[in-house]
């Protein structure tokens, strides 16, 4: 039996449950909680926080991933608060408030974390790029359309076939060092 089977993937995404689903190669049981969202701009320390209180609310082993972008022109900001800038102008904003600057590196990062209410197994993620000029693709979610990761030919993730993305992205790297830390 996998490690994975008993975790509960903790997640109101359904994209981000059918890309853990399909980087990891398993169907994992997502259970979507109402989590008050931590604040801060360390993702790995929003996804522990996630972690240990959703584990309070299940009673149960969890999965928790948090994604952060870090746009190098702001010194890292929004980072894991992406969510609120997406939800507030979203992710053509994002391109829009890096047009006053040379730099438009970014830094894509995603903390999946384990936790069974003793131990914690964690798995980092991270992929350099840019952000666009404009969004482009339609495929992906969130901030995809806007970043262009250094590996990507000047593709947008949301240009590119899910399983190209999936290969590569901060959350597959994430998980897949997850998988390691949880099957040591």
């Amino acid at each position: 039996m996998s490690p994975f089977e008993s975790l509960a993937f903790v997640t109101s995404s359904p994209h981000k449950h059918r890309e853990a689903e399909a980087i990891l190669g398993m169907a994992l049981e997502r259970i979507a909680l109402d989590l008050a969202e931590p604040q801060g701009l360390d993702v790995v320390a929003v996804a522990r926080e996630k972690a240990r209180a959703a584990f309070e609310l299940l009673g149960r082993p969890v999965l928790v991933e948090d994604t952060s972008l870090e746009l190098a022109a702001l010194g890292g900001f929004p980072g894991p608060l992406i969510r609120w800038l997406l939800e507030a102008a979203g992710p053509a904003a994002i391109a829009r408030m890096l047009d006053g600057f040379a730099d438009r590196g970014a830094r894509a990062r995603c903390a999946a974390v384990a936790w069974d209410g003793a131990r914690e197994w964690l798995g980092v993620g991270e992929v350099a790029g840019t952000i666009a000029r404009e969004p482009a693709g339609a495929s992906g979610f969130g901030w995809d359309v806007v970043f262009l990761p250094e590996w990507g030919g000047g593709r947008s993730y949301a240009e590119m076939p899910p399983g190209e993305k999936n290969a590569r992205s901060h959350r597959s790297l994430a998980l897949a060092a997850l998988r390691r830390d949880l099957t040591r």
